[in-house]
């Protein structure tokens, strides 16, 4: 009999999504540990979150610093000199940079780390591992911490409050979990596949059948700023939901072409206002026209179209014709290290290419 070794990190230590949930902060953390945190934070973030913020944020000695780029080794760096040796605990409040960062710091740091997200865009504020850019704003790969997070706080009252644009890229890249972990993971019966392997392919299904049902009526929940159990549950499919899998079926359930294009794009300075949700989404429809799965790439334009997600490179201000970025899009993207190499097939730049026409075409007609 074989066996597979898996490191298995379900999520953070403890995971609170309620209106009030900031409060918790101070159940978990004494006056004098709080008042060597070292807080992250969003220009904006810091701005839609300080009416819930529980006196801890005020403490004396506590350190802040206002992250406005990319998680990076140079950022990181320079937070752990302005950190010393005196720091308890690393609370970021944010998106996924500052999620990133925060727990990059924290790992560096060897303190534990307090997630507060302000928008439901990516699982950051749940999986323990940070996304690496470089100074030109380019993808560079990921770290998995062998720490779970500690504390993770929602208040879905903030995730209301912001822009739609990022529940939608949340919906989005969530939406990738189960058409790339299908990929990854095609014979979930086989006697060598892990048992929480399997049981994150079954858990993708079912999140993937949710945003299907909800994603629309959530979004339109927000827009009307009614703060709803079905809100709630597509903020929690978003952050808990996405990390769980990823954590459960570790390699087998956690990325594929759908993020390898998604990197790809990162090259192309045009993109970088496109949320990384957005780009994913657009990710999944060519890793289907890839494998020829005309059925899947038909439901995702049709729900793509009832989302106002962008179904064609154009929509994403890449011009399909203008091969000099093409070439280095897809340079980037079959990187010899990219997860577009899980797939079952050979994947070229000519192939590649190909696929993105495809999409390109059937966007437009759709």
């Amino acid at each position: 009999m074989s066996f597979t070794e898996i490191q298995v990190v379900p999520g953070p230590a403890n995971y609170y999504c309620f209106p009030g949930a900031l409060r918790e902060l101070e159940n978990f953390y004494s006056q004098e540990t709080l008042e060597q945190a070292f807080w992250l934070y969003g220009e904006r973030a810091l701005a839609a979150t300080e009416p819930f913020l529980p006196p801890a944020w005020a403490a004396a000695g506590a350190e802040k610093h206002c992250v406005r780029d990319h998680c990076s080794e140079p950022l990181i760096n320079a937070l752990i000199a302005q950190a010393g040796e005196s720091r308890k605990v690393v609370i970021g409040i944010g998106g996924g940079s500052v999620m990133d960062s925060a727990k990059a710091l924290a790992d560096r740091l060897g303190v534990p780390v307090v997630l507060i997200p302000t928008i439901a865009a990516t699982c950051a504020a749940w999986t323990p591992l940070s996304v690496w850019y470089n100074a030109e704003g380019g993808n560079v790969g990921y770290e998995i911490f062998r720490q779970a997070n500690h504390l993770v706080l929602v208040e879905p009252e903030i995730i209301l409050q912001a822009p739609s644009e990022y529940l939608l890229a949340g919906i989005g890249d969530t939406l990738a979990k189960w058409y790339e972990a299908r990929v990854l993971l095609p014979d979930e019966k086989a006697e060598s596949v892990p048992y929480l392997a399997k049981t994150a392919l079954n858990m993708a299904e079912g999140l993937r059948d949710l945003l299907f049902s909800d994603s629309a009526a959530a979004l339109r929940d927000q827009q009307q700023n009614h703060l709803t159990a079905r809100f709630i549950s597509v903020v929690d499919a978003i952050i808990a939901g996405g990390g769980l899998i990823g954590g459960l079926g570790e390699r087998f359930t956690r990325v594929a072409a759908a993020h390898a294009v998604h990197n790809g794009l990162t090259v192309l300075p045009q993109t970088h206002r496109i949320l990384h949700g957005i780009k994913v989404a657009y990710g999944i429809l060519v890793q289907s026209a890839l494998l020829n799965q005309q059925q899947d790439i038909r439901k995702l334009l049709h729900f793509y179209r009832q989302l106002k997600l962008p179904v064609t490179l154009a929509e994403l201000g890449v011009d399909l014709s203008n091969r000099e970025e093409m070439t280095r899009m897809i340079a980037h993207t079959l990187r010899e290290k990219e997860t577009i190499h899980l797939l079952p097939i050979k994947v070229t730049p000519e192939t590649l290419y190909q696929a993105m026409a495809a999409i390109e075409q059937s966007g437009r007609s759709e």
